[in-house]
């Protein structure tokens, strides 16, 4: 039987409680752990009743903005600085920052803030707070000299850290069965050799190939929505990348830049050219977004962490978009009543928050902006 997308919510419901007999968290679900069950309204310590997944992004509701007591009156932007971490300077919920920013008509794109720049906050005449880039007569000259000018003005800081998701925004891909199968694949190298590395020269078919360069990625481990078991896509490990030496098939490559052995069936596909990755600010995720983490990215660590990068089960279909931030929640858990016997459910609380930066159809690449308490997989994530 087919699951549509508008059907998922339904799915998880009904199959959470089977899910968890393959959950490997510590703490797990009851069998009512899903928002429809809960009929309860929601308090500070437990995430608000969910009734289903958006499906765009409606106007949010005005929400009164809650402004750091020890907020500057001034701030004087400097490399290293990201949009995140200046918001949490003047707001106690950073994704509130669209509510105070005053576009910058100084710059083409109002939404950049440069090094150098001396961010003012005041009051519009309603009373509301802003904050707004300060005109030259407003503040004293900052003398700088040429390099440092045109090395720091001309960038706009970036929402995130840039290291922490650079190379998951060139190097993360996730298919369909159908679309792995159908890519341009490496048959051999030139020396009978099993695994490939830097300078080898390999042959690849399945395309024809009219790019100078291309990655090279390796089908992983099949994503599934946690519940209802939902087929999402396949992931790729990202292997290097194949400058191409002759078109013709089979087609002549060398690799390059390769960060694991390559191997006979691993993918290419043509470089992607770097667009406007950082184009994006903190807001919030639109209203009675709901979904679980799926997996995380980060395979130095064992742990889930500040900066980490996690997929998620939302995607353009739910409304996503880069820049979304959305809560974490850990699962609910039922415990024995040492006094009156019995069970009772212990609602999951609030364990960070997560900032959407890569949407695909029905997945998206989130980044953990705060880490409150342990994050672990299938842990929840929604509107904050």
């Amino acid at each position: 039987m087919n699951i549509t997308r508008s059907s998922r919510r339904l799915g998880i419901a009904l199959s959470l409680t089977a899910a968890v007999l393959f959950g490997a968290c510590a703490q797990n679900p009851s069998e009512s752990d899903t928002p429809e069950s809960n009929p309860v309204a929601s308090t500070a310590h437990e995430p608000p009743l969910l009734t289903g997944l958006t499906q765009g992004e409606p106007p949010a509701v005005p929400e009164s903005v809650a402004l750091r007591p020890d907020h500057p009156q001034t701030y004087t932007v400097v490399p290293g600085d990201t949009l995140w971490g200046i918001a949490e300077r003047f707001l106690q919920h950073p994704w509130q920052w669209r509510e105070i920013w005053r576009q910058n008509p100084q710059v083409g794109n109002p939404h950049r803030i440069y090094p150098g720049n001396i961010l003012r906050f005041s009051y519009d005449a309603d009373g509301k707070p802003q904050l707004e880039v300060a005109e030259s007569e407003d503040v004293p000259l900052i003398k700088l000299s040429p390099q440092i000018r045109v090395e720091e003005l001309s960038r706009p800081i970036p929402p995130v850290p840039r290291d922490a998701i650079e190379s998951f925004l060139t190097r993360a891909l996730i298919l369909s069965d159908g679309q792995w199968k159908s890519s341009p694949y490496i048959v051999a190298d030139d020396d009978e050799q099993i695994a490939y590395t830097d300078r080898d020269r390999v042959y690849a078919r399945g395309a024809s190939f009219d790019q100078p360069r291309y990655q090279v990625f390796r089908p992983s481990e099949a994503l599934h929505e946690p519940g209802s078991g939902r087929y999402l896509g396949t992931a790729g490990i990202y292997m290097g990348q194949a400058l191409l030496e002759k078109d013709a098939d089979p087609a002549t490559l060398v690799l390059a830049n390769t960060i694991a052995p390559v191997r006979a069936g691993d993918r290419l596909f043509p470089l992607e050219r770097e667009a406007e990755l950082y184009s994006f600010e903190p807001r919030p995720a639109p209203p009675d977004t709901y979904g679980f983490i799926l997996a995380k990215l980060d395979t130095d660590v064992t742990q889930i962490t500040q900066y980490s990068s996690v997929i998620i089960n939302l995607g353009a279909q739910e409304g996503l978009s880069p820049g979304h931030v959305l809560a974490i929640y850990g699962k609910d858990r039922t415990v024995d009543d040492p006094i009156s016997g019995g069970t009772v459910r212990l609602p999951g609380e609030r364990s960070g928050l997560a900032m959407v930066y890569k949407v695909h159809d029905l997945v998206s690449y989130a980044l953990v902006m705060q880490a409150e308490r342990a994050i672990r997989l299938q842990d929840r994530v929604m509107t904050p």
